[in-house]
This record gives structure tokens, sequence and C-alpha cells, in this order.
């Protein structure tokens, strides 16, 4: 019943969507997870680390670039239930210079209480491209993480990005940036600051036109206490229905050895639901 459900679905897609025959034959089993991973829910990411490399339009043509993604959910029986996810990215490109910045807001509440899922972030990043493998980037972000103990933290840095592979199918970069951060913990009376080195490696894949797998592995120590470190790994499986629309499935794993008190050192969240690029 459900299997055949799910393959009504798909058939009524491809002839709405204009999916192509030849996706639908490639991916019929892949769709059809993340068609239901998309009926069963959507929870936004609650990493402290902002994993900017999956939000970056893949696009080798100069100027203006975005996607966009939101889902609303409200629901009133015996209880009470709001929840808002919304998340936009928005580039421009020339031939030594990209401009990025990502807006992202989850916000889940019960009854009118307190929100218990509640995060946001807004992040601005300008690259500008030395040599056909070396780029500089500088950075500044600002977010928020009820569910991390994170009131507020600012923060900014930059350094240097390495081109480790590219091809038409493949892509792989390592960087290693200094940041300085601000933060303010829930409950606590004063900020607190880091110099930290953000490092990480990312790459890109595309086995086929319609999909796209990504990974980007960040490690954060404190320059001067490196036993205090984050590391945060970011997985996103993107099968694309049409030229500008998607389904998404994102996993995410979060460890932090000295995290805000009350806070465990290990998050993971699962991610599921349809965007659009353009």
């Amino acid at each position: 019943m459900l299997a055949s459900c799910a393959r009504g679905c798909l058939l009524k897609a491809q002839v709405f969507l204009g999916l192509c025959p030849m996706c639908y034959r490639l991916f019929p089993s892949l769709i059809s997870l993340l068609l239901l991973l998309l009926c069963c829910g959507n929870q936004s990411s609650m990493a402290q680390i902002v994993n900017v490399e999956e939000y970056r339009i893949r696009s080798d043509s100069s100027g203006w670039a975005g996607s966009a993604d939101a889902s609303v959910f409200l629901n009133k029986n015996n209880d009470f239930i709001l929840s808002i996810l919304t998340n936009t990215q928005l580039q421009h490109k020339r031939p030594k210079t990209l401009w990025l910045m990502v807006t992202d807001l989850s916000l889940v509440q019960a009854d009118q209480q307190d929100a218990f899922v509640n995060a946001g972030f807004l992040h601005f990043r300008m690259n500008y491209k030395l040599s056909e493998r070396w780029t500089m980037e500088a950075f500044a972000q600002g977010q928020f993480n009820g569910p991390l103990g994170v009131e507020w933290k600012i923060l900014s840095g930059g350094g240097p990005r390495y081109r480790v592979l590219r091809n038409e199918k493949l892509r792989v970069y390592a960087a290693a940036l200094y940041m300085q951060e601000t933060e303010r913990n829930t409950g606590a009376e004063e900020n607190i600051y880091f110099n930290r080195m953000s490092s990480y490696v990312s790459f890109n894949w595309e086995p086929y036109k319609q999909s796209r797998i990504s990974n980007t592995t960040y490690f954060q120590p404190v320059l001067n206490a490196w036993d205090d470190y984050r590391i945060s790994s970011n997985t996103s499986l993107k099968a694309f229905l049409t030229k500008y629309v998607y389904l998404e499935l994102e996993y995410n794993i979060f460890f932090d050895t000295r995290p805000p008190t009350g806070i465990p050192t290990t998050v993971y969240t699962l991610k599921s639901g349809i965007g659009l690029e353009f």
C-alpha cells in the first residue's frame, strides 16, 4: 500500500515537475526515501558550528545565485504546536571574488511555552582568489542557540583555503583559518572570549547530474588550550526533481569537549526537506 502510494506520487511529480525519465529510472529508491522522510517532518540542525560549505551555490559562472527553503507547521488539538523553519542563501561571484550571505531560523513552540528548538544565525563571507588553488577567506557571524545554551555568539576571522582536487564530478577543499569568538551562555553573567583555529576539509561529489553528496568536517581548538576543542561533521544528500527544485536529507553530528553547563558533549540531528536553488 505504502509502496504503491509512493510510486503514484513519483509519477505525478514526474509529470507535474518535468522530472526527466533518466533521473526517475536512476533514483526511484533515493527519491522515495526522501519523500517519506519529508512527510515525517523536518528538524533543524542544532550544532554550534555553521557549515558554510554546504551553503555555497555550485556555479562556475559569474553573477548572482541563491537558494531558499522554508516550512511552517501549525497544529491545535489538545496542544498548540507552532514550527517555523527558514533558510536562505545569496551569493555573488566574479572571476576573483565571491560574496556569500546565509540566514537560518528554527523555532518550535508548544502551548505558548518556551521554545524547545530556538536557534538562528546570520553569516557573511568573502573569498578572494589568489591563484588556481589558493583563496583567502574572511567571515563574520552572529548566532543564538537555545538548545545548546548559547544566548548569543559573535565571531569573525579569516585565512587561506586550498583546492585539493577539482573535476566535473568531485571537488575537495581544505582550510585553516583564525577565528575570534565572543559568546554569552544562557544564565551566565559574563561573556566568554576565545581565539580558535577553524580548520575544515570538505568534498562535493555529483555522481549524476540530478544528485549531489557533500560532507564538511570542522576541527576548532582553542589556540592556547588544545584540549578544549570542537568537532563538527555535516553530510548532505540532495536529489533534484527539476533544475531548481530539490529534496534534501542532511545529518549533523557535533562534539564539544567543554560545552556550556547542562549541555551534552555530543549532539546529532537529522533534517529532511524540500528546497529551491536558482
